[in-house]
């Protein structure tokens, strides 16, 4: 059987005892928990001969992602065409502080793994870049992998990422599949009733622009607790000339910025910081500027049981990317990176038995 056959179409005796649904699953089941040719192995193991290479097993990925992408483009795109002229009615004043407010909550952020190069270098190349590195050789591109988790109306969340064909062509963007499944799961939101959207982020830029292009201006951005205390911790680090000042300083700093006191925090680093990298200190000043309206009172809204932080996408992206991709030495391709984390939403959305035709219910 060549290479290009997948065992999604193995043919033959196999199929009998091993390549029916649970066979299929196996491979998709394991391709996000170990590396391909892991994969090979173990199933070697369990059926007693070679079924297929690593090779054949990405292939069957690829095909298997294709299919769930082209499900959710199914799904996706008649809500939209539904409503091209219609924007999403949007609370812009939710009471950030009301244990009575209810919010529907989104949470989003992304991981980078390392790029594959096009082309790996011989082992004899390899020898000589280890003799000999130069910047251009040491240096390593990344590609980031974002993953949205949006609050369901029943309860629980639901993961997105950007789905793909087989070559690993976007063929919807996050965006449409967040703005569709907002409108699936609470409608469009009227003027009497908006959608009390709150959405928690790291303060990437790339987020607020897709958070701004689905739901516009007077979506509620937060910026998340922890990213922001380790952005000043960071910066304060560089500012400051000793210990003594740095504890000093981020002690005020990092209390009223706790309390959302922006304006204050940002007058102290004018008027009280002394530096020798101004600079950076410019930089920890534009930062707290351009976010401001995003650092709300994180110790009012704690004290009422709401949540201030992103650990929950954190983990998220852990569960989708992190955990079978940022292992040491591994590197990936877009495609490879992006398929994997395709089929892991699918999983964690409790969708695989729909995928594996074991129930009726749609994708």
């Amino acid at each position: 059987m060549g290479e290009e056959q997948t065992f999604w179409k193995l043919k033959g005796n196999r199929v009998e005892e091993y390549a029916g649904i649970k066979f299929q699953e196996l491979y998709a089941y394991y391709s996000n928990r170990l590396s391909y040719s892991e994969v090979e192995n173990l199933v070697e193991r369990m059926t007693g001969e070679k079924q297929l290479s690593d090779q054949g097993i990405w292939a069957g990925v690829k095909e298997k992602v294709a299919e769930i992408s082209q499900e959710i483009v199914r799904q996706v795109k008649p809500i939209l065409e539904q409503i091209p002229d219609q924007e999403l009615k949007v609370n812009p004043q939710i009471d950030l502080y009301n244990p009575q407010q209810e919010e529907i909550l989104l949470f989003e952020d992304g991981i980078l793994v390392k790029e594959q190069k096009a082309e790996r270098e011989s082992r004899t190349q390899l020898h000589k870049l280890r003799k000999k590195p130069s910047t251009e050789d040491r240096s390593q591109k990344f590609y980031q992998t974002d993953v949205v988790l949006l609050q369901k109306a029943k309860g629980g969340y639901e993961y997105m990422t950007t789905p793909i064909d087989a070559q690993g062509k976007v063929i919807l963007s996050l965006a449409e599949v967040l703005k569709a499944k907002v409108i699936q799961e609470y409608g469009l939101g009227t003027s009497e009733r908006p959608l009390n959207l709150v959405a928690i982020a790291d303060g990437a830029k790339s987020i607020r622009c897709r958070m701004t292009s689905v739901f516009g201006e007077q979506v509620t951005m937060i910026l998340d607790w922890y990213h922001l205390s380790r952005k000043v911790r960071k910066l304060m680090g560089s500012v400051t000339r000793n210990q003594a000042e740095k504890s000093e300083h981020l002690k005020f700093l990092l209390s009223n910025l706790w309390q959302g006191k922006v304006a204050i925090a940002i007058e102290y680093l004018q008027d009280q910081v002394k530096t020798k990298k101004p600079k950076v200190l410019e930089e920890l000043i534009n930062y707290l500027s351009k976010h401001q309206e995003e650092i709300i009172n994180y110790q009012r809204r704690q004290k009422v049981g709401k949540p201030i932080g992103s650990g929950r996408v954190e983990k998220a992206v852990d569960l989708v990317v992190g955990r079978r991709q940022k292992k040491k030495g591994m590197s990936w391709s877009a495609k490879g990176s992006q398929a994997l984390a395709v089929l892991r939403v699918a999983e964690l959305n409790h969708q695989w038995g729909a995928i594996f035709g074991m129930e009726t219910s749609a994708l």
